[in-house]
């Protein structure tokens, strides 16, 4: 599961399949930020991951109203191997004690890394400015929210970030 861009690795994913790909990432963020938010072991940890799943809904809903307004007749499945581009590990996360929940963190932060890096490599094979624009947006967003949870992380104990 190689996170690190090669020059190949949007061959055969068009703008289409791009903008789907990172639906379904941040589809998975809000999902990973709400389950945190539940598991959190602080009021100011459980706000700031609500905060993030709201960011991640919203960024899910605009990649996929631009997907749906721009190419309405899509019609494709997101392999194993797309998806793997903007998410580390299992979908679903399972958060029982505080070494799985130190786990996740690495997990998510990961994830966070890996989807800034495919925001900034793919954004340069969309054909309109604007969506060129909204992945440069979204790279520099999922770099603050790596930036973000890592302190949370630290608050956390987790010193390990597997970088």
């Amino acid at each position: 599961m190689e996170d690190q861009f090669t020059p190949d690795a949007a061959a055969g994913r068009g703008p289409d399949k791009l903008l789907a790909i990172g639906a379904y990432g941040e589809t998975v963020a809000a999902y990973r930020y709400l389950v945190l938010c539940e598991k959190a072991p602080n009021e100011d940890h459980r706000k700031e991951f609500a905060d993030m799943a709201d960011e991640e809904q919203d960024h899910k809903q605009r990649l996929q109203k631009l997907l749906t307004e721009l190419y309405p007749d899509v019609d494709f499945v997101l392999t194993p191997e797309d998806k793997e581009l903007v998410v580390t590990g299992p979908r679903l996360l399972e958060i029982r004690d505080e070494k799985s929940y130190a786990e996740v963190m690495k997990m998510v932060l990961q994830t966070e890394r890996k989807t800034a890096r495919f925001y900034a490599n793919h954004g340069k094979y969309m054909p309109q400015k604007d969506l060129q624009a909204l992945f440069k947006e979204l790279a520099e967003e999922g770099a603050e929210h790596y930036q973000r949870l890592k302190t949370l992380a630290r608050q956390a104990g987790v010193t390990d970030f597997n970088e």
